[in-house]
């Protein structure tokens, strides 16, 4: 699985406007199908899809979206998805916005007396005023290599309040207090399916629906022992499996197992089981050879 929007910093296709931490803009361009391509979302994001479609399954709630051509979809933070890029004429094109909680706190100290409750919907209209916004920033700062980083966070705002001055306004508004909403999700499943990500333990209390405390607390309670020595324990005897059973670089197994740094996964193994990986695969090869 992968996580946006770090991924996306990392993509060939991919042409970072403005980029502020984990509060972005960036723009999107491919000319081929990409399906079945698992994400997860660290951040919520607003996305533009200029060209083509992109079709979206969350395993929270069971959601799905289609946004074509001209259509834009909010998603929160927090889901594990599962999406399609289908380009249309050759061509697929968005803007995704990353938008940080306290951006959007900060958006709605003076609003939340005007939030209804109401139902809501994901998808919404790409209207000519968005439209002329998206268009300025693409015109203005797509080439300049993050020059105009200290704007992000003000383009960004601007952009909340163009859905706020908008016929859109009831319904944004409605997204952006679902936000607060969070549905408990089963944790033992979760965490069984899952504990091989490259996720913190807040995105794991995030995607099983809790707080971190009352994550820390159910974890506890489910298994015993702490989020993080559960993890190290699960990834690491994954990476003894996969020293044995597969021809898997040390690199790579890191990655497999969670770990994105391949030193740390080694100095991790050889505070458990004193030796490193290399050592443990060399005594595994001799023990069958005798």
């Amino acid at each position: 699985m992968k996580i946006v929007p770090q991924l996306l910093y990392q993509h060939k296709k991919v042409k970072k406007i403005m980029v502020d931490g984990l509060s972005s803009i960036v723009y999107k361009s491919i000319d081929t199908i990409d399906t079945e391509t698992d994400h997860y979302v660290a951040t919520h994001v607003i996305s533009i899809v200029l060209k083509g479609k992109l079709k979206i399954q969350t395993y929270y709630e069971g959601e799905r979206f289609l946004a074509s051509q001209n259509q834009v979809v909010f998603i929160p933070k927090g889901r594990y998805m599962i999406s399609d890029i289908i380009p249309e004429q050759e061509e697929f094109e968005a803007v995704f916005f990353f938008i940080e909680d306290d951006l959007i706190n900060k958006f709605l100290e003076n609003k939340r007396d005007l939030i209804s409750g109401k139902s809501f919907s994901y998808i919404m209209e790409y209207s000519e005023k968005l439209k002329f916004f998206t268009e300025s920033i693409l015109v203005l700062y797509q080439n300049d290599n993050n020059k105009y980083k200290e704007l992000t966070k003000l383009k960004l705002l601007e952009l909340l309040h163009l859905f706020y001055y908008s016929e859109q306004k009831a319904n944004f508004l409605n997204i952006l207090e679902s936000l607060q909403k969070i549905t408990k999700r089963n944790i033992k499943e979760i965490m069984e399916h899952n504990f091989d990500k490259p996720l913190s333990v807040e995105d794991y209390a995030f995607l099983c629906g809790r707080s971190v405390s009352s994550f820390r607390r159910d974890f506890k309670r489910h298994f015993g022992t702490s989020p993080k020595k559960w993890l190290t324990n699960k990834r690491l005897e994954k990476s003894k499996t996969l020293l044995t059973s597969t021809d898997l670089s040390i690199n790579q197994i890191s990655l497999e197992i969670g770990y994105e740094n391949a030193s740390h996964f080694i100095t991790l193994f050889g505070k458990f089981y004193n030796e490193t990986p290399k050592q443990f695969l060399i005594r595994e090869r001799l023990t069958k050879m005798i």
